[in-house]
């Protein structure tokens, strides 16, 4: 590792060359690159969880519509048995919250990863420790991650308990037990997992890019919003589109959708985490090149 005497220094600009040359032994310095990650994410866990608080009414969102849906039956409709409370689930995880909820808590985290610290002004802080800013850039998203699935895991299994607690107990219990409920259950936080790395990793490539996360997330919003109006080969070019494939119950895209073939989960899970390992690469090579300008940001 290479101390920040190299550092330069003008005016309110900060530019440093990336730390962490290989050991004289050769080889890579793994286990120090980790060290490294794991006191970063230690630093931002507290931080990140902090500023959570407004993501928190978020993920309560879904947890509340399940609660009037227990306590005011007739407000919503349905046939008051397991097939129609799995139904009835299918469709609020689907259309609300993989493709609002979650996709609105990784605007709000990983949009602003980097962007966070440049308005604190503490950026430069750890571009002037040598640490590399590619190790930088994996413990925020790592950050970004446990946050957002730990937030978001638990809403999607409160929702889901809560989608069953009107229905007889027995019938309850030999859906979980005896039945495909816990497979489910399990189905569906690996789709919330999977969202939070795909989004999440969307996000904080392009908040390189734009100085908001607003314009390309109405951007990505609006693409997924016309998912079902693509052709086949668009479909693809979908973080949904995958995440949907993965889910246990199909729910129906409507009479205009145009009809395409879900990828396996054998396609599905090492695209998804592919394109999250692509993204935050390039996340990586652009925070390489970065100078931090206070006056600009």
């Amino acid at each position: 590792m290479s101390d920040i005497s190299g550092t330069r220094m003008s005016g309110n600009t900060i530019s440093s060359p990336a730390p962490g040359t290989a050991p004289r032994g050769g080889g890579l310095p793994w286990g120090q690159w980790w060290r490294q990650t794991l006191a970063i994410m230690r630093l931002d866990l507290r931080k990140g969880f902090r500023r959570s608080y407004g993501l928190l009414l978020l993920a309560l969102a879904p947890v509340f519509i399940l609660f009037l849906r227990m306590v005011i039956p007739e407000a919503i409709q349905d046939s008051g048995d397991i097939p129609g409370a799995t139904n009835f689930f299918a469709v609020i995880f689907q259309t609300f919250i993989v493709r609002i909820v979650i996709f609105l808590a990784c605007v709000s985290i990983f949009g602003n990863l980097i962007r966070r610290e440049l308005l604190d002004r503490s950026l430069h802080y750890y571009f002037l420790s040598p640490v590399r800013r590619e190790v930088l850039v994996v413990a925020k998203f790592l950050t970004g991650l446990l946050v957002a699935f730990v937030l978001f895991g638990l809403t999607t299994v409160v929702s889901f308990i809560l989608t069953y607690v009107p229905l007889e107990s027995t019938a309850v219990q030999g859906f979980l037990f005896q039945g495909p409920g816990l497979a489910h259950l399990g189905a569906y936080l690996l789709v919330t997992f999977l969202g939070c790395v795909g989004y999440g990793a969307v996000f904080l490539a392009l908040g390189f890019f734009f100085k908001s996360p607003a314009i390309p997330a109405l951007a990505v919003f609006g693409w997924e919003a016309i998912l079902f109006l693509l052709p086949p080969l668009l479909k693809k070019a979908s973080v949904f589109h995958y995440l949907q494939s993965l889910c246990p119950i199909p729910i129906s895209e409507g009479p205009l959708a145009i009809l395409a073939d879900a990828p396996s989960p054998w396609v599905a899970i090492p695209g998804l985490l592919a394109l999250a390992v692509a993204l935050v690469a390039l996340s990586a090579w652009k925070i390489r090149t970065m100078e931090i300008s206070y006056e600009e940001s």
